[in-house]
């Protein structure tokens, strides 16, 4: 079971380690901000016993019918190999991350489905949110995704691209409601 959970740790952490978020600044055309995509897996290899509390987010999509828990940043289940994969967690963007294709762990193969306007609940920290889909787009596959600078909450998905082996699809929700506003 270590050994399982090491190889995993592992392939994680060479994608991870390849992530990065591009920033454009929506005011100015040419100013350009990278930040990496953080994982902090500090206690992967601890063998603590993983609780209800270890989940942050239920992820939920009615469309494709996707409905997921979403572990902390540094639980082990945190991991594309075996869940829908959070990757940055900030005060206003959350980004996740899944496979799409053949296979049981192909959380994200549907989500070429989803078109504009669509809806996309988080349920995060004990808070309701609604998002709705602003844009849809493919992207190099070369460890970064680039989006505009926003004041306002986002969450983005991305997955493979169906189309190209060198893309991928990134999916931008903007918060439409939240219990707490």
């Amino acid at each position: 079971m270590l050994r399982k959970s090491l190889i995993s740790f592992l392939l994680l952490t060479i994608y991870l380690g390849s992530c990065l978020l591009i920033y454009t600044d929506e005011n100015k055309e040419n100013t350009v901000e990278k930040a990496k995509i953080e994982n902090s897996n500090t206690n992967y290899l601890d063998n603590s016993i993983v609780t209800k509390n270890d989940v942050i987010a239920t992820l939920e999509i009615p469309k494709i019918n996707l409905k997921r828990d979403i572990y902390s940043l540094a639980n082990p289940h945190n991991n594309v190999e075996e869940n829908v994969t959070i990757l940055t967690d900030t005060e206003n963007l959350i980004v996740l991350a899944a496979h799409s294709g053949p296979g049981d762990i192909a959380y994200f193969n549907d989500l070429d489905k989803l078109i504009l306007n669509d809806t996309i609940n988080l349920t995060y920290k004990n808070t309701n949110q609604l998002y709705k889909i602003t844009n849809i787009e493919e992207q190099p596959k070369d460890g970064n995704i680039e989006i505009k600078k926003s004041n306002q909450k986002r969450l983005i998905l991305t997955t493979c691209s169906k189309k190209s082996n060198n893309k991928q699809l990134v999916i931008i929700a903007k918060i439409e409601k939240d219990d707490l506003t």
